[in-house]
């Protein structure tokens, strides 16, 4: 009972790094590609000060549910995968 825990446990954290390394390299991505657009500049201003004044503050707590939430995928789906293969 032990061992299958630990396997799902591990694929969990499994879940949680490719989901955050997927997150830095989508943003590395988009940083490089990124292109600024001179003649459209003024008209994204407005919008930007609007949503810099009123901010995004990220909780503590959304992060560590977030991370939850992904070890309990990976749990799911080791489980799922087990009852499957049994089945066969």
């Amino acid at each position: 009972m032990k061992k299958p825990f630990i396997r799902a446990i591990v694929l969990g954290l499994i879940f949680v790094f490719v989901f955050y390394a997927f997150q830095i390299l989508q943003g590395l991505y988009l940083t490089m590609n990124y292109v600024p657009d001179i003649v459209e500049t003024y008209e994204s201003d407005d919008y930007l000060q609007h949503n810099v004044t009123f901010g995004y503050v990220s909780s503590p707590v959304w992060r560590t549910l977030e991370i939850l939430v992904l070890m309990l995928l990976g749990i799911i789906v080791y489980y799922a995968g087990r009852i499957l293969r049994k089945k066969k």
